[in-house]
């Protein structure tokens, strides 16, 4: 009876536990990825940029807040297979070697496409459109050579990402228009056959809170199942507001996808903090509207009362995953810091985005806060809670 006392309070002491060192930090800042120690894996995405560059403050950041990484570009097909026959292993080498060094969760980013895939992929030597063999030969080809360079090193794969439209539809694509509807079955069989058996295999899109777009992922996912075929997880990517989606709406995702029989990793976690206006919702990299002053209006950084407006923000979103922790795999953020987000150029280049929850110069912002003493105030509750703590 006494151990089960003990175990919350060790749980809260150790959330308290000081990083190791980054210069310019706050003095004992407690860290992400022990906060959520108990409850789900902890990530950011973590670019070329950030992890070659001059500065050491993102890669240090990283490894003190972080279990877990994404590689935002540099294993999609174009910028690492760009020609073919020629590979960027470089990049996509340093990427695997810090997760692994660091004894993080390392995520593989993305096999398959609509985007950032050559032109080479979908044509013969003459430029004409490969066929529905061809093409299935190169994806194999593909994810064979990413299987025997990184092995198990990479603990998931994104197989399929963003192949669903938000009315439930199949992408239009050149995947779906020279394979078929079957595109999403193959691609999942292809990683099943040449992917170790340990590596998880996972479907991520956006808008996945959308009522058609989540029934038709739950489909795709008892399909696959019903084939034979192994998907461990869906990937929720959210790229989010301070208004939406509700609270509600994020959490009847999450239970439809754990009920069809899988693990929900909820990916690419950001809030937009600016002004939006119309067709600036979804997370379609292709939109790029002019620019607005209108629509930058905290360049010199946050006002107090939307910093307020984040911080609950995340608080409100934090509860929801807690709640639903047994369910949840992994969270993580798109980008380390404010200072490296998409969303300072997209879709309007230039502006000045603070998404996240460590600002420009890596320094935790009243929402850092808001999101752990969200996991304090869950656990406790739950500890006072439990008949056999008393």
């Amino acid at each position: 009876m006494r151990l089960i006392l003990i175990l919350p309070i060790a749980y809260l002491l150790s959330t308290l536990m000081p990083t190791p060192t980054v210069e310019g930090q706050p003095a004992g800042l407690p860290t992400l990825k022990e906060t959520f120690k108990s409850d789900f894996i902890i990530g950011a995405e973590l670019g070329n940029t950030e992890l070659t560059g001059e500065d050491p403050s993102p890669r240090e950041l990283t490894a003190s807040q972080f279990n877990s990484i994404s590689p935002g570009n540099l294993l999609k097909w174009g910028p690492f297979n760009p020609r073919p026959g020629e590979f960027n292993h470089g990049p996509a080498d340093a990427y695997v070697e810090f997760g692994t060094s660091h004894h993080m969760y390392v995520v593989g980013h993305v096999l398959f496409w609509h985007n950032q895939t050559p032109d080479w992929v979908f044509e013969d030597e003459s430029g004409k459109q490969v066929s529905r063999d061809q093409l299935l030969d190169r994806m194999r080809e593909r994810v064979r050579h990413v299987a025997q360079r990184y092995g198990n090193r990479i603990n998931a794969w994104d197989v399929v990402n963003e192949s669903i439209m938000d009315n439930g539809k199949l992408r239009d694509s050149p995947w779906t228009r020279i394979i078929g509807d079957d595109y999403i079955e193959q691609a999942f069989r292809i990683a099943n056959e040449e992917l170790p058996p340990d590596v998880e295999l996972i479907y991520n899109d956006y808008s996945m809170t959308g009522r058609l777009k989540r029934e038709a992922v739950v489909k795709m996912i008892q399909d696959l199942k019903q084939k034979g075929l192994r998907i461990d997880g869906v990937g929720m990517q959210g790229h989010w507001a301070l208004g939406g989606p509700s609270i509600e709406s994020i959490e009847e995702s999450i239970l439809a996808y754990s009920a069809a029989g899988v693990e929900v990793h909820i990916t690419e976690l950001d809030i937009d903090v600016l002004p939006r206006k119309a067709g600036m919702w979804g997370a379609d990299i292709r939109k790029k509207l002019e620019q607005d002053p209108a629509m930058d209006p905290y360049q010199a950084g946050l006002p107090e009362a939307v910093q307020k407006q984040l911080a609950q923000r995340y608080a409100d979103i934090f509860t929801c995953f807690l709640k639903h922790h047994d369910k949840i795999k992994r969270v993580t953020f798109w980008g380390v810091s404010d200072r490296y987000s998409w969303l300072n150029n997209w879709p309007i280049k230039g502006r000045t985005n603070h998404p996240l929850l460590l600002d420009r110069q890596g320094q935790p912002k009243p929402a850092f806060y808001a999101v752990i003493d969200a996991s304090k105030r869950y656990h406790l509750q739950n500890t006072a809670q439990d008949p056999d703590s008393q």
